[in-house]
């Protein structure tokens, strides 16, 4: 294959990012262009994302990228899962895309029980979860009905994109499966949810195929950044997850993997989802993957709650501080006892302040005493995240009856080299850190089976293999005793 010059769209929770990727035949060297933060929007009463800053953005940085003299043959996009928005008839958006954060999701699925909740599992192989964009749904079916009835199709946010790019509608299946309307068995929408979420089977668009184009950039983009070529915007495993684990650089069939960033997806590839009753019972899910996988993983807090961490801590400090500060404050407990939380307590997933409710918490379970201390909050928040990785790392094993003797760590989070080394400790395995843009590379490395179709799974992870940068850690300190303090914790939640 020729050189190839390929833009991956990376949209996160915290920042979106273009990364250019020059593949040169054997390897894809990655650039960073630019990374915009990105946040949450509140008005009113409900949380919203800002579609058309990241669009605005992301036409801005392509006009860059054509002024600086690069031909740019094709373009993906990654976004997180479960957020959309609707489209009326005409082809007009009705709404800003409602965040997952929203009560609205919640209240729809506390009125399951619990054998609805396993029948749901068990009729589309996708756990339910406050966040799945089917209780979003039904949720503004009740709460916003004047948007609902006009709504004549669904967009999740890659597909928004993708549709203001070239004016074409698809849904893109690895994003589409996050909203568990989608039987992962068949690869189809789910008669079953539908019915009984009575929510319309038409709201929702042909599926994608990946390695294909989904459009061309239309005249108006086209004129607006200043080419005069027609630019491919090709179907990508368009859920960040499933386009980072294109991105492990494993050469083994099976592997563990854990995709840190907001959110920590731990899990593994399979060519075929798991529905039984053990998988159910361990909080695993089966999305859709690159190029017709599974990836059986269990979706937990990542660093998110860190994150909120670091901005209180700076409202205290009454300063900006770095990430390396945010871990000294962790190592200057080495040596105490180790205080933990379950990081997937429903607490912990919107507090007005992150660090009091996990401070409350610690005093709670009798693991603090005395004033208030960052310095216990940082530790309990990174070691108790070493502990739920290694939780489901069991989990994953007991299922799959594979044993994983490595852990291959994408995403923003393989940057942590102290949660890295706890990893390590707590699960007695070798953690491989993927240094990079992991997403990006996974975006940008599926693009080339629109130029290569015959381009097999493990001929691209054998690129990936060849472009990625790594790190190993190994366990130094058994703390593989925490686990089971860290299970108890769980089972009070």
């Amino acid at each position: 294959m020729a050189k190839k010059t390929i833009v991956g769209f990376d949209c996160g929770n915290s920042s979106y990012r273009v990364v250019l990727g020059t593949y040169d035949g054997v390897r894809i060297l990655t650039e960073v262009i630019d990374q915009i933060p990105n946040s949450m929007v509140k008005a009113g009463n409900y949380y919203y994302w800002d579609i058309l800053r990241m669009f605005s953005d992301f036409k801005n940085i392509l006009k860059r990228l054509v002024s600086r003299g690069e031909t740019i043959d094709s373009i993906g996009i990654c976004t997180w899962g479960v957020d959309f928005s609707l489209f009326d008839r005409k082809g007009n958006m009705l709404n800003n895309p409602l965040a997952y954060r929203n009560a609205l999701g919640e209240q729809q699925l506390s009125e399951m029980t619990d054998s609805e909740r396993k029948q749901m599992f068990l009729n589309t192989g996708i756990l339910c979860d406050k966040i799945n964009s089917v209780y979003l749904l039904k949720g503004m079916k009740e709460e916003m009905p004047d948007v609902y009835q006009a709504a004549d199709r669904l967009l999740m946010i890659p597909d928004i994109l993708n549709y203001l790019l070239t004016g074409k509608m698809l849904n893109e299946p690895s994003e589409f499966s996050t909203t568990q309307l989608m039987d992962v068995n068949t690869k189809s929408i789910s008669d079953f949810v539908c019915r009984k979420m009575e929510i319309s089977r038409n709201l929702f668009h042909d599926f994608g195929k990946h390695g294909e184009a989904i459009g061309y950039l239309s005249d108006d983009i086209k004129a607006e950044i200043g080419a005069g070529y027609d630019i491919p915007v090709v179907c990508v495993p368009s859920h960040d997850t499933a386009a980072a684990v294109l991105a492990v650089p494993a050469r083994q069939t099976h592997f563990a993997f854990i995709s840190s960033g907001t959110w920590a997806l731990v899990g593994t590839e399979l060519l075929k989802p798991l529905l039984s009753k053990e998988v159910y019972e361990a909080g695993l899910t089966n999305e859709l993957g690159a190029f017709g996988t599974i990836t059986l993983l269990k979706n937990g807090a990542g660093m998110f709650l860190i994150q909120r961490i670091k901005k209180e801590y700076e409202t205290d400090a009454k300063r900006e501080v770095t990430w390396e500060e945010i871990v000294k404050l962790s190592d200057e407990e080495r040596g105490k006892k180790i205080p933990l939380i379950d990081m997937n307590d429903i607490r912990f997933f919107n507090p007005v302040h992150m660090g009091k409710e996990i401070w409350n918490y610690l005093k709670e379970t009798k693991q603090a005493e005395g004033g208030f201390s960052w310095n216990t909050i940082v530790k309990s928040v990174y070691e108790s995240m070493a502990c739920s990785y290694a939780v489901t790392i069991e989990h994953l094993q007991r299922v799959t009856k594979e044993y994983f003797d490595c852990i291959y760590i994408v995403g923003g989070g393989a940057k942590n080299e102290l949660v890295n080394q706890m990893t390590a400790n707590c699960t007695g395995k070798n953690v491989i850190a993927c240094f990079g843009e992991s997403t990006a590379m996974g975006n940008i490395a599926a693009q080339l089976n629109y130029f290569e179709p015959y381009l097999e799974l493990k001929t691209i992870r054998e690129i990936v293999c060849n472009s990625v940068e790594t790190k190993s850690y190994m366990p130094d300190t058994d703390t593989s005793y925490l686990i089971d303090s860290y299970k108890k914790l769980q089972k009070r939640s």
